[in-house]
């Protein structure tokens, strides 16, 4: 078979194991074919390359083009150019000895995905650990080391599979069996070991399911609004005292907008109700800024009495979706209009009480962030160097955007990992879906599907451990480091 063919199995495969088909099991083995050709070295890393981002980010990714075609391109030609490297750099590193192939290819890729998460470019959403979304004993590994420890061992996995299926070589087996056996062991002991407290606090999040086009349409403004109220009305039934509403959920500039703002707290006042909510705000410029303005995606606690928490500002931005990249550098960009809010970062995590119990948001794609969560879910003392963890999470997100594709499922598994990460429970209120609520150990104990309409409950599940990966968070950073040192001995080597 031309090698060519081999990159296009692989990519077909990796991509499979990631859309909501229970296919997750073929990330075991979807590296196995690129395995092969780069070993080989009998295709142009260039085309192999090419053929790997065409079809992995077009077939995982393709939901995009419904916003942005341009936007599915931009990111097919991005990705192109970081596998062309990751596939030079392990094709240099293995050149100055063949026993470095494998560290290598296990390496580049590791610190690949770990990359992704930084920079104004930051698109973390190719990590291979992702791919094991359904299979909740084998992702409790990740409060040791997050989604790259999930994405070593299936890499590893990768490996050793072709060395027993191309290489003949059977002592592999002998590996997987004991990588399995410690892998599966350890899942099994923190479903029924770890310590939980259950409570029973009334909190509810709402899944309003406003279309995307209806959203911002200034008619379809008061329908928006008695939808809420009679969400809110079944809330207040179900004896709720907090109710999380979706990101940007009152389409208006909530803080400046007398209407709305009376309109919310009658409605808090009429059930009894604290609302979570997000809303885009502004507020006045510095003298040096380009514009007169900054515009945030915001989120804050309201409460009965009238009073309004500090606002939370979104962190980590969609890059071009929700800010045109390198303003700070290049002033001129704020020129450059293809649709996207240009917003301001914010400056870190937030905390809101509500009864007894603490929670700090995220908005939408911050979801993908392992590292911003941590720092939500557990704070740690400059002074004594202790951590304090937080009670619950909260995501808002509005996937309307993306209407009924695979794009809202693959940004909500994402919960999954960030609960197991930190060993807490995350409340995930989506405009449209999929909203739901997961517990400290990535079980889903209530969702909504797509476009339902409708509140959900579930009990607070708290764990107190601190996770092992709290410690140690860094830890990927050794992955860079190696792989740098190794790609500068290649050319060292090659001088010499």
């Amino acid at each position: 078979m031309p090698p060519l063919l081999w990159v296009l199995f692989s990519a077909l495969l990796l991509s499979l194991s990631r859309l909501p088909l229970h296919l997750g099991w073929l990330a075991f083995t979807g590296w196995i074919p690129l395995l092969y050709v780069l070993e080989s070295r009998k295709v142009k890393l260039w085309q192999a390359a090419m053929i790997f981002s065409l079809v992995y980010i077009g077939v995982v990714m393709y939901w995009i083009a419904g916003v942005t075609f341009l936007g599915l391109i931009g990111i097919c030609i991005f990705y192109f150019l970081f596998y062309w490297l990751c596939f030079y750099a392990i094709n240099r590193i293995s050149r100055v000895s063949g026993y470095l192939f494998y560290p290598g290819f296990i390496l580049v890729m590791l610190s690949f995905e770990y990359l992704q998460n930084f920079g104004e470019t930051r698109f973390p959403w190719f990590n291979n650990a992702y791919s094991l979304s359904d299979y909740t004993v084998l992702i409790q590994a990740a409060d040791l080391g997050g989604v790259i420890l999930i994405s070593l061992l299936i890499l590893v996995i990768n490996v050793l599979l072709y060395e027993v299926l191309i290489k003949k070589n059977r002592r592999g087996l002998l590996y997987l069996v004991g990588i399995f056996i410690l892998w599966i062991g350890y899942g099994i002991y923190c479903l029924h070991s770890l310590p939980m407290q259950k409570q029973e606090p009334k909190i509810a999040i709402m899944q309003p399911s406003i279309p995307q086009e209806e959203k911002w349409d200034e008619e379809a403004y008061q329908q928006i609004l008695h939808r809420y109220d009679t969400l809110c009305a079944k809330a207040a039934e179900d004896s709720t005292k907090l109710i999380i509403f979706p990101e940007a959920a009152i389409p208006v500039y909530l803080m400046y907008d007398n209407y709305a703002k009376t309109y919310l707290r009658e409605l808090m006042q009429k059930y009894n109700l604290e609302i979570f909510t997000g809303f885009p705000h502004f507020t006045l410029a510095p003298d040096n800024h380009i514009n007169d303005e900054l515009y945030y995606n915001a989120a804050a606690l309201f409460k009965p009495d009238g009073s309004i928490s500090e606002l939370y500002y979104k962190n980590i931005l969609v890059p071009v979706g929700e800010r045109m990249l390198w303003l700070n550098l290049f002033p001129f960009l704020w020129k450059l209009q293809f649709g996207q809010a240009n917003w301001e970062f914010g400056n870190g995590p937030a905390y809101y009480q509500t009864d007894s119990l603490e929670f700090s948001p995220s908005i939408c794609y911050e979801l993908a962030f392992a590292e911003f969560h941590q720092k939500m879910a557990i704070r740690k003392d400059k002074d004594t160097g202790s951590y304090k963890k937080t009670d619950f999470l909260v995501n808002i997100t509005n996937d309307a955007w993306f209407g009924t594709s695979y794009g809202p499922w693959l940004h909500s598994v994402m919960a999954k990992f960030r609960a197991v990460e930190n060993r807490i429970q995350i409340y995930r209120s989506a405009n449209t879906g999929i909203s739901l609520i997961v517990d400290p150990f990535g079980r889903i104990l209530t969702k909504a599907s797509l476009f339902e309409i409708t509140n959900l409950y579930a009990p607070l599940i708290i764990c107190p451990k601190i996770p092992v990966y709290r410690y140690i968070y860094w830890y990927p950073w050794i992955f860079v480091i190696l792989v740098a040192g190794l790609f500068i001995y290649s050319f060292l080597k090659k001088e010499a």
